[in-house]
C-alpha cells in the first residue's frame, strides 16, 4: 500500500536585510539552516533522549528499533528534500512507535514537504492519517485517489466495510485477498485472488477517478522548475567538518580498535626485541642474520597487520558509505578525506610505538639520527598498506573474495622483499616484481640505514653484507621516498575504486545518472509531454 501526505512546496527566504549578502554570509547563512534543520529533525522525531547515544549494529547493541527507524527518516529531512520516498518505514516495530513514526511523517507533510511511503498493515489510526491512496494488485492499479473516497469506492463495487472495521484490514481480507467465507464462496467469480484482481484492475480503469487521473497525465504542467527546488548540498567545508567529527566520534565510542592497534604494537615490538635481544653484542655472521631477519620482519608486519585491519574495518563501513552517498548526504571527496585524515594519527602511532619498542632492544646502531631513519620507514610502510587495505575494500564488495586473493598480492611482495631472493640474481623476466613490492623498498632502506660503514671488530662486515644483498643503488633517503610515492599511489588508485564503486556498480544511482537527471528537471519539458492541448495550456 503506497500512501502520500502530501503539501506545497516553497522556498526557503532570505532574512530581512541580507538582499545581497557576500559569499561568507551565504556560507553562514546555509550553515544556521542546517543547525535549525538538525535541531528541528531531532525534537520532531523526539530523538533528544538518543542524540548520545551510538546507532548500533547486529553486534553491538545502540538505540531502539523505533529510535533507528525515526533516525533513519530524520536523516532524509535534513538534508532539506522536498520529497520523502520511504519503504515500509513502520516495519518492524510494535503498534504504539508505528502510530508515532507516522504522526511525525504527517507533520512533516505539514511543515512543507511531500512523503511517499509505503506502510505494511497499517492500523485504523494510521490508516485515517494518510491523504492520498495508492492501491496496487498483480502490479496494476486497482485504487489512486483521495483516502477518504477509498471506503466508498469498494462500496459502489459491493464490498462494503463496516463501521467498526479497519478500512485497511477491510482492503487486505475482504477486497484484494478475501477469506472463505460462506458469502465469499457465493461469488464463483471472485473464489481466487488472481480474478479478484482482474475485477479490480478492469474496474478502476472504467471509473471516473481513473479518467481525472488520466486527464492530467494527458495535460501535465509544463512550468520549468528552479535550482532553488532542487535538494540543497552542503558546501565541501561543511561536509569535511562534519563527517571528520563522526569518524572521530565512532573511533572515540570504539575505544577497542584503538586499544588493540597499541597492544598490537607494543607486544610485536616487545616479542621482537626481545627474540634479536643484544643482536649487537654476538659474533659478526650471527648479527647480520638477526638484523636482517628482525628489519625485514618489521617491514612485512607493518605493512601486513595494517593491510588486514583496514580491509576488514572497510568491510564494515562500505554497505553504510554506498547508502549515505546515494541519499547524497555527502561527497565521495569529502568521505575519502576525512576517512583519512582521522586515520592519519593511528597510522602514524602504531609504528612510532612498535619502532620505540624493538630498536632498543634489538641493538641496532645507537644513534638517534639511524633510530628516527627507522622509524620514519616503518611510519610510511603502515600508510601504504592502508592505502592499499581501502583500495581493496573499496575493489571487491565481499570481505572473503579479499582474503582470498590476498596471498595471491602479498606472497610476491614477500618474495621480492630483498631477504628470500636476491634482487640481482633472480629470474630475469620475474625480476621487476621488485620494483613494484614496498616492503623490498622499505627494507632496503633499513639495511643500509644499520649497515652502512657497520664495523665488528674492525671489519666492515656492513658494506660486504649490502654488496651482498644488492639491493639497488638507491640510498636510504630514495628508498623511504619510493615507499611514501606507492602510498601515495595507491591512495590515488583507493579513491579511483570508490569512484567506480558509485559510478558503475550494478543498479546503484551513479554521479552520471544524477548530473542527467539535473539537467532533465532544469531543461525543456520531454517532447513526448508537449501535445497540442499541452502547449496551449503551456502558453
Amino acid at each position: 500500500m503506497s500512501v502520500v501526505l502530501r503539501t506545497h512546496v516553497g522556498e526557503l527566504p532570505l532574512p530581512v536585510g541580507m538582499d545581497n549578502p557576500t559569499p561568507r554570509e551565504v556560507k553562514q547563512l546555509a550553515l544556521s539552516q542546517q543547525q535549525s534543520l538538525r535541531d528541528t529533525a531531532i525534537g520532531l522525531f523526539e530523538l533528544d533522549k538518543c542524540k548520545r547515544t551510538m546507532v548500533g549494529d547486529s553486534t553491538s547493541k545502540g538505540i531502539s528499533g523505533g529510535e533507528r527507524k525515526r533516525t533513519a527518516i530524520a536523516m532524509e529531512y535534513v538534508t532539506d528534500t522536498q520529497i520523502l520516498f520511504l519503504d515500509e518505514p513502520t516495519s518492524g516495530l510494535d503498534a504504539h512507535s508505528a502510530l508515532a513514526v507516522t504522526h511525525q511523517l504527517k507533520r512533516i507533510a505539514n511543515n512543507g514537504k511531500t512523503v511517499v511511503a509505503v506502510l505494511h498493515q497499517p492500523s485504523s489510526e494510521m490508516f485515517g492519517l494518510i491523504d492520498d491512496l495508492l492501491v496496487l494488485t498483480e502490479g496494476q492499479i486497482a485504487y489512486f485517489g483521495e483516502r477518504s473516497g477509498f471506503i466508498q469506492y469498494v462500496d459502489n463495487l459491493g464490498f462494503p466495510c463496516g463501521m467498526y472495521i479497519n478500512p485497511a484490514d477491510h482492503l487486505f481480507n475482504s477486497v484484494l485477498f478475501p477469506v472463505y467465507t460462506p458469502e465469499v464462496q457465493d461469488r464463483p467469480a471472485l473464489e481466487t485472488s488472481e480474478s479478484r484482481s482482474k475485477i479490480l484492475v478492469s474496474a478502476w480503469s472504467k471509473s471516473h477517478e481513473a479518467a481525472t487521473i488520466k486527464a492530467f497525465v494527458d495535460r501535465p504542467e509544463l512550468s520549468a522548475i528552479s535550482r532553488s527546488q532542487l535538494r540543497r548540498t552542503s558546501p565541501m567545508s561543511v561536509q569535511l567538518k562534519y563527517l571528520i567529527q563522526r569518524v572521530a566520534k565512532n573511533a572515540r565510542r570504539n575505544p577497542i580498535v584503538v586499544y588493540i592497534r597499541t597492544a598490537q604494537s607494543t607486544i610485536l615490538g616487545l616479542i621482537l626485541g626481545l627474540l634479536f635481544l643484544n643482536t649487537d653484542k654476538r659474533p659478526a655472521s650471527v648479527q647480520m642474520q638477526n638484523f636482517s631477519g628482525a628489519m625485514f620482519l618489521s617491514c612485512a608486519a607493518q605493512y601486513m597487520l595494517t593491510l588486514l585491519a583496514v580491509v576488514n574495518a572497510f568491510a564494515g563501513e562500505r554497505p553504510v558509505f554506498i547508502r549515505e552517498w546515494q541519499a547524497g548526504y555527502y561527497s565521495l571527496s569529502a568521505y575519502f578525506l576525512a576517512k583519512n585524515i582521522v586515520e592519519l594519527p593511528i597510522q602514524i602511532y602504531s609504528p612510532a610505538l612498535y619502532a620505540v619498542c624493538a630498536y632498543w632492544l634489538i641493538g641496532f646502531q645507537q644513534t638517534a639520527a639511524k633510530f628516527f631513519l627507522f622509524m620514519v620507514t616503518c611510519i610510511a610502510l603502515s600508510m601504504c598498506g592502508f592505502s592499499f587495505g581501502i583500495m581493496l575494500g573499496s575493489a571487491f564488495s565481499s570481505l572473503s573474495v579479499i582474503l582470498a586473493i590476498l596471498p595471491a598480492v602479498i606472497i610476491p611482495f614477500l618474495l621480492f622483499g630483498g631477504l628470500f631472493v636476491n634482487s640481482g640474481n633472480s629470474t630475469v623476466w620475474l625480476r621487476w616484481i621488485q620494483w613494484l613490492s614496498p616492503i623490498k623498498y622499505g627494507y632496503a632502506a633499513l639495511s643500509k640505514n644499520q649497515f652502512t660503514g657497520y664495523v665488528v671488530d674492525g671489519m666492515p662486515v656492513g658494506d660486504t653484507y649490502l654488496d651482498n644483498l644488492q639491493l639497488g643503488s638507491f640510498s636510504v633517503g630514495v628508498n623511504i621516498l619510493f615507499v611514501f610515492i606507492l602510498a601515495i599511489v595507491l591512495w590515488c588508485a583507493s579513491f579511483a575504486a570508490l569512484w567506480r564503486l558509485t559510478a558503475r556498480g550494478r543498479g546503484r544511482f551513479n554521479q552520471q545518472s544524477r548530473n542527467q537527471l539535473v539537467a532533465d528537471l532544469l531543461g525543456p519539458p520531454d517532447e513526448r509531454f508537449i501535445s497540442p492541448t499541452a502547449s496551449d495550456r503551456a502558453e
